[in-house]
């Protein structure tokens, strides 16, 4: 029969199995939950091999090695786990020393001169020590020593929270650790026997005793949602079964008796565990809210925070209110002990922004550069340099805040007031705040750039603006000059010019005597010369004129078709040097006078067909006349090289020409599609224009007319290849 001292031993054992399980199952991936469960485990070993080794008479020299062994581990995890909670002190290659010393003494212990033999007594069994015992007296000392020293560590660089749970963890062991030295070690020792040696047992309750009140004062492990879930299922087994108890029995008193047909029995049964199965998930519901009011009280609403989290980005422009309530809010919200806003721009640290007590030492940008991933969880990594790094600051978890274009910086997150792990409901939560939040900050980020540019925009803008008061002033005296230079010039050019031209289309008319052929084609290009000057020089002083407003349209009822057809005869001789066709097509109908302005409106009809010339390689241009409505349209097409896409919106700026136009004509000025549609504006008409890179271009325009008496139709005036 199992004796009460067995049975109080047992009991103790399994209550440190129980909370090392329950630290185990709720974050088996956490290094520290491990080592803490494996630390309860052996701390269960020692207490039942003690046991044994004094009761357990024909195995006493077995078991008394194994408690020894039991107790070098359990020295080796309460160093492990001092070293790794809350973070890590030392790195692994100082864990490694401790393990190479603990499977020394782990072989020592079992070594034939470390306990010889054991002395059997009626009631107990006594221990005698070898030669090797004070190597393992040593080895306590060492890891004794060690694990206070790396405790007063812990609790020095400690914060807050972490700093308690380790608190209360720590000084469990140790109180556990010392009276188990004094019963077993020291005072076996001085006494010479092992009297008291059975205590050593029960001093495990001490340790188990202070880790269960950081479990439940201060969160430890975050086990309260195992407690909360099995308080709620025994609630609802112990209630259903007081229910179905209580209706038995009322039942059975009201409506069953001796005489009672068995199927309204079974039928009575069968109705009230229907109806229990039905009560079951409302009972449930209502015990759950009760068990999370207890042990969640600070549960919160995702949408009420997402929902405060929206309005402060909504109501707020400055950046440094945005970072500071931001981080308020979600820190007080899920009830988190320390965040940090770590904010970028251009690769460098922009703006940090804490809440909570402030680390002794902050991340720095190499560091922060490690944690490059949208989310990391401390506590979901299983090591790494990462998981390191995190561990060292006290950072739980890492968001990097960007945007699909932009990074923006990171959101850093340390350990819940409440102790528990980050939830799915956290994480979640979080996923979408920091979409919101990196938008928000980038807008922030604008605005402030905006605002701080606008504190010296306006100095900027008045210095600029009497800058160009003057310039302006200065060029339009230039302009000025410009204008009169340009007028006198071509005033004085013109007359010598008009003298040549003159003289060089009396000699290829004979007038001077016969030419032979390659004098005559030298005064034919010389004649050109002269007419494309005589040209230029007209553009010139038509800008002249357009800058010094004296540029008048004067009108009077013009005969299109005729003046068009005039154009398209002296330009025929051109296009068929080219081998090009030139062709004219008037309107079929008979065409009334146009009221334009008839000298400015032919140059602009010359200046479309010679350039449609120019430009086409080969093919021909069509000249088409048309009446449209109340207005005439004149279309000048042709199969050139065409306007590329980029040069259309300059085409008729003064000046200007397309990249493929300079190629075929150098010479030429940029002055004429400007002067041709300020021409036919003025006139109260509009400009056509249409073209296709390497296919033709079109240009035109269409001038209103005024009614009058129909003119005689002008035959087709055409030039073929």
């Amino acid at each position: 029969m199992l004796s009460l001292s067995f049975l109080s031993v047992l009991m103790v054992s399994s209550l440190s199995v129980l909370l090392g399980l329950v630290a185990l199952l709720n974050n088996p991936t956490r290094l520290t939950n491990r080592i803490f469960a494996l630390l309860c485990v052996l701390s269960s070993a020692y207490g039942i091999t003690n046991y044994l080794a004094d009761h357990d008479q024909s195995r006493g020299l077995f078991w008394a090695r194994m408690t020894f062994l039991a107790a070098a581990l359990v020295l080796l995890f309460m160093l492990l786990f001092i070293n790794n909670f809350p973070r890590k002190l030392f790195n692994k290659k100082w864990e490694t020393w401790a393990y190479v010393l603990s499977s020394i003494i782990s072989v020592v212990v079992f070594l034939p001169d470390f306990i010889p033999q054991v002395d059997l007594k009626p009631d107990r069994t006594d221990v005698i020590t070898g030669g090797l015992y004070p190597v393992f007296l040593v080895y306590v000392v060492i890891f004794l020593v060690s694990s206070y020293r790396l405790g007063a560590l812990s609790l020095q660089h400690g914060e807050g929270i972490e700093r308690e749970k380790s608190k209360y963890v720590i000084m469990g062991f140790f109180i556990a650790a010392l009276l188990i030295a004094v019963t077993n070690l020291i005072l076996p020792l001085l006494l010479g026997n092992n009297d008291l040696s059975a205590l050593g047992s029960y001093f495990t309750l001490v340790f188990i005793g202070f880790s269960t009140f950081a479990i439940i004062k201060r969160r430890l492990f975050n086990v309260r949602m195992v407690v909360a879930r099995s308080a709620g299922y025994l609630l609802v087994v112990v209630a259903l079964a007081s229910m179905y108890g209580v209706a038995i029995f009322g039942v059975s008193q009201l409506f069953i008796g001796k005489d009672t047909n068995p199927l309204f029995q079974d039928g009575i049964y069968t109705l009230l565990s229907v109806v229990l199965a039905f009560t079951f998930q409302p009972l449930l519901r209502v015990f759950q809210r009760g068990t999370n009011d207890i042990f969640y009280h600070e549960h919160y609403d995702s949408q009420v925070v997402l929902s405060n989290f929206s309005k402060i980005l909504v109501s707020e422009r400055d950046l440094d209110h945005i970072l500071k309530r931001t981080i308020t809010e979600l820190c007080e919200s899920l009830h988190i002990g320390f965040g940090q806003l770590v904010i970028f721009n251009n690769e460098r640290v922009y703006r940090v922004e804490h809440f909570g007590q402030l680390p002794k030492r902050l991340m720095v940008a190499p560091e922060l550069a490690t944690l490059n991933s949208s989310m990391i969880v401390a506590d979901e990594l299983t090591g790494g340099a990462r998981k390191q790094l995190m561990e060292n600051h006290g950072i739980r978890v890492s968001l990097t805040l960007k945007t699909r274009e932009e990074f923006v910086g990171y959101l850093l997150l340390g350990d819940k007031l409440s102790g528990d792990i980050y939830s799915s409901q956290d994480i979640e939560l979080l996923q979408i705040i920091s979409k919101q939040l990196a938008v928000a900050i980038l807008n922030a980020k604008a605005y402030a750039q905006i605002e701080e540019f606008n504190l010296t925009l306006q100095a900027r803008v008045d210095h600029a603006t009497n800058r160009l008061r003057a310039a302006n002033h200065h060029l339009k005296e230039l302009d000025k000059a410009k204008d009169e230079f340009i007028s006198m010039a071509s005033h004085q050019l013109r007359t010598p010019l008009t003298t040549i031209k003159g003289y060089l289309s009396m000699m290829l008319e004979g007038d001077s005597g016969q030419l032979t052929p390659a004098q005559k084609e030298f005064a034919g290009f010389a004649y050109g010369s002269s007419e494309r000057m005589v040209n230029l020089i007209s553009d010139l002083l038509n800008v002249s004129r357009l800058s010094a407003g004296r540029f008048l349209i004067q009108t009077k009822p013009t005969d299109m078709v005729a003046m068009i057809a005039d154009e398209v005869r002296q330009l025929a001789t051109h296009a068929s040097a080219k081998n090009i066709g030139l062709i004219f097509e008037p309107p079929k109908e008979i065409l009334p006078p146009a009221e334009i302005d008839d000298n400015k409106t032919r140059q602009v009809v010359m200046n479309f067909i010679d350039n449609a010339i120019y430009y086409t390689q080969k093919g021909e241009v069509r000249v088409v006349l048309e009446q449209s409505g109340d207005k005439v349209r004149l279309e000048v097409r042709d199969s050139g090289i065409g306007v590329p896409e980029k040069a259309k919106k300059k085409l008729f700026t003064k000046f200007f020409r397309a990249d493929n136009a300079q190629i075929v004509r150098p010479d030429g000025t940029g002055l004429g599609l400007y002067l041709a549609k300020r021409v036919v504006e003025d006139q109260g008409g509009t400009i056509i224009f249409n073209s296709v890179e390497g296919k033709g271009s079109t240009f035109g325009f269409e001038l209103p007319f005024t009614p009058a008496t129909p003119i005689r139709e002008v035959a087709h005036a055409k030039s073929h290849k």
